[in-house]
């Protein structure tokens, strides 16, 4: 499960990551455009936050990389039959200009990563998180997949869509930064973060099927000190191959690496990602509003 660790490793800084996640997991994007403050988004946020079928954990978002107004709703369901039942029963699906798209994640299928045992954005506000050494070095994302060890996750042909679609959210919250390092947070690292999620959502020969930048709100549409990435890719390959190597990603981690330096390697920056290989059938698109995903097969 480790095939890709250097011998020897030890990590600079600890981290940490979600564990007993459960078998399966539902992770719901619902995206309603230019609907914001409308009674659509209010429709989508009380059948979200009530009923026996309501998510686990509710989340909510604007996404930034647009100019449409444009309102994100991301829930998780332990349960994926629950999940089912919401979008059975949801009216607010079939409104104009709504779209889903569904995760249904194996518990062997995906991992996370977080700079901090506190709590974040995603799945770990419903987990307990470890400390974990398998961080710090290339593919360790991908050692931290437990299927990796048996597959390679390379994108297969299936019907509605390829197998193997790679999911990632990855999050940055400054609640917590002092004034000198949100501003070189904001001057140096922010910038190159965006011109990468946008980079992406421009270039689909990157593999990238979808890249969406997002301000996470409270659940009433206040926005919080916090972002993140969400991204579809071919597969976790490709996802890889722009982190490790493309100059859109390494101007991100440089100017990151340069923040933590002139700050003296003490940070309150909080980062956190979560990384799923979906298998053949476990994604799903719904909606009024058609889905990149829709052009992946």
């Amino acid at each position: 499960m480790t095939g890709n660790r250097p011998e020897d490793h030890v990590p600079n800084v600890p981290a940490w990551s979600a564990v007993d996640l459960p078998a399966r997991t539902a992770f719901s994007i619902i995206l309603v455009w230019g609907q914001v403050d409308s009674a659509v988004v209010e429709e989508l946020k009380t059948e979200l936050t009530s009923g026996a079928d309501n998510p686990d954990h509710l989340e909510r978002a604007r996404l930034v990389n647009t100019n449409d107004g444009v309102t994100v709703f991301l829930g998780y369901w332990t349960d994926p039959e629950s999940q089912t039942r919401w979008c059975r029963h949801s009216q607010a699906l079939r409104r104009p200009g709504v779209m889903l798209e569904t995760a249904i994640i194996p518990s062997d299928r995906w991992e996370t990563l977080h700079s901090t045992p506190e709590k974040t954005p995603g799945v770990r506000n419903l987990l307990a998180a470890d400390i974990t050494d398998v961080h710090e070095y290339w593919g360790a994302a991908r050692d931290r997949i437990p299927a990796s060890a048996q597959e390679d996750l390379a994108s297969e042909p299936a019907e509605p869509l390829p197998g193997n679609l790679c999911l990632i959210r990855s999050g940055q919250v400054w609640a917590h930064c002092g004034e000198a390092e949100r501003r070189l947070y904001f001057t140096e690292v922010e910038p190159n973060l965006a011109a990468g999620i946008a980079f992406l959502a421009e270039h689909p020969e990157t593999g990238c099927i979808s890249s969406r930048f997002l301000r996470e709100q409270t659940i009433d549409g206040e926005d919080l000190e916090s972002t993140s990435f969400v991204g579809w890719f071919r597969d976790l390959k490709a996802l890889e191959d722009w982190s490790k190597s493309h100059p859109t990603h390494l101007a991100i981690f440089d100017s990151f690496l340069s923040m933590v330096a002139d700050l003296g390697f003490e940070i309150e920056l909080r980062l956190w990602h979560e990384v799923a290989a979906i298998p053949a059938g476990g994604v799903h698109v719904a909606g009024t509003v058609a889905s990149p995903l829709a052009g992946a097969s």
